[in-house]
């Protein structure tokens, strides 16, 4: 339904004047898009986070790696090796 419809029908059905009624669905639209737009920031907020804590493990990781002086690349080759077989 195009909204001019909507507004119409709704007017008819419940006898309210399509003045009043277009003003609620107005104020319904842009309550939706509050909403939307607030999910929307929380999403962007919990992202963030999960990329600032991804980005801390791989940077505990090197620092761990370098204090025990692994060498990551025998740890690669031998790992390759082992799921070759």
């Amino acid at each position: 339904m195009v909204r001019d419809e909507l507004i119409s029908e709704i007017s008819m059905r419940r006898d309210i004047p399509m003045d009043m009624v277009e003003e609620v669905l107005d104020e319904e639209d842009v309550i939706f898009l509050e909403e939307e737009k607030a999910c929307k920031k929380k999403r962007c907020i919990i992202l963030s986070v999960i990329m600032i804590i991804l980005v801390a493990a791989s940077v505990a990781c090197v620092c761990i790696g370098n204090k025990k002086d692994v060498d990551i690349e025998e740890l690669v080759k031998k790992y390759v090796e082992k799921y070759r077989r």
